[in-house]
């Protein structure tokens, strides 16, 4: 998992991740973010936060996992389909998309090449954010398949 996890944090160089769960109801919540960032190596851990003022922080705090997507570098973000509906605010962001489930039951975007798929360590509330720490169970990478 280790050396997995160093190279998957390679593919950050976008600023740009899509972060995608199931709140209480098991109803995908998702949102476009930039402040992923690696915690630690030993055990591997990564973060990014949520904003109290979220139309879904209610299902961010009742999410026990996610799946966090890495963007590959863009010319044009914003024109890019799926940052395009997870910029919005509120309404059914998932609406006529096409998406997968993870071990967790999290909605995921398989053409996106990498991906963290973790479990939450802790949430820890930091004035207007929520800082959400997660442990990846799975890390998929394009680099994985070039580690062997």
């Amino acid at each position: 998992m280790r050396e997995s996890f160093r190279s998957a944090m390679r593919e950050w160089r976008t600023g740009i991740c899509l972060v995608t769960a199931v709140d209480a109801e098991r109803r995908p919540i998702g949102l476009v973010c930039n402040s992923f960032t690696s915690v630690s190596l030993e055990p591997p851990l990564v973060s990014w936060a949520v904003d109290h003022g979220s139309s879904a922080i209610a299902g961010w705090r009742a999410a026990a996992s996610y799946a966090l997507h890495v963007l590959p570098p863009l010319e044009r973000p914003l024109e890019h389909p799926l940052i395009a509906a997870f910029a919005q605010r509120g309404g059914d962001k998932f609406a006529g998309l096409r998406f997968a489930r993870n071990e967790n039951g999290d909605p995921v975007f398989p053409e996106l090449p990498t991906r963290f798929d973790c479990v939450l360590h802790q949430r820890i509330e930091l004035g207007d954010h929520d800082l959400m720490v997660g442990r990846p169970t799975t890390i998929t990478h394009p680099a994985q398949n070039r580690e062997s």
